[in-house]
């Protein structure tokens, strides 16, 4: 059984990857708007589950 510690790990490697090729101008915009909605996400589930794991699991 895969533990919220590994889960949050893996969160960590995955979140943020380099782009290909950098768009031109709203394209990057939304992007950039696109890539910290998702981060933002990442980092509220990893600090549910850090409490979550604190408070003694599921």
């Amino acid at each position: 059984m895969t533990s919220l510690h590994h889960i949050a790990q893996a969160l960590d490697s995955t979140a943020v990857r380099k782009m290909p090729a950098e768009p031109p101008g709203a394209a990057k915009i939304f992007q950039f708007h696109c890539k910290t909605n998702i981060l933002h996400s990442v980092f509220t589930l990893k600090s549910r589950i850090q409490v979550t794991d604190q408070a003694g699991g599921i």
